[in-house]
This record gives C-alpha cells, structure tokens and sequence, in this order.
C-alpha cells in the first residue's frame, strides 16, 4: 500500500538531477499515523478480550464429551485392533 514513500526528483531550472532520492515526509507522516491507529485499536480489542470471562461449556457439550469418553473407555482393546487396515474384497 505504502511502496512509494521515496520518490525521484527532478528540477525544472538548470538540469534535472537524475538518480537523487528524496524521502516524501508527508507520506512517512501518514503511514506513521496510520500505524499508530491500527496498534491502538487492537489494544482496545484486546482489553477488551481479557476482560471477558470465559463462558462454560453448554451442558449438552459437555454431556457429549462425557458419552464420548464412557464408549471409548467401554470399547477398551477391540477399538484399538479394528483401526487395522482391511484387505478390500472385490
């Protein structure tokens, strides 16, 4: 966005110097503007994420991990033999 922060100069009385680089200060100016603005809102949002309490998981959530865990538990050694690959029969 910013890419032409240097620009060539060329003077109209006498020759015009060729290959002279000159920082454009406005620019520079605006893009540090620009910058800060962008820094300052993402401090804002992140105070305003660390101020927010984690909400706890909803009970169905939970209750899902919980059934997850009890069949995996149950299903003990046999789940762990079955992930074998199996030879396809065609």
């Amino acid at each position: 966005m910013y890419q032409h922060t240097i620009t060539m100069v060329t003077r109209r009385a006498g020759r015009p110097e060729r290959g002279r680089k000159v920082v454009n200060y406005h620019l520079a100016e605006q893009i540090a503007k620009d910058r800060l603005n962008e820094a300052r809102a993402m401090a804002a949002q992140a105070r305003l994420m660390g101020s927010v309490r984690p909400t706890p998981d909803p009970l169905r959530v939970a209750l899902g991990l919980a059934l997850i865990r009890i069949g995996r538990s149950l299903a003990g050694q046999a789940a762990k033999t079955a992930t074998r690959p199996r030879r396809a029969t065609a």
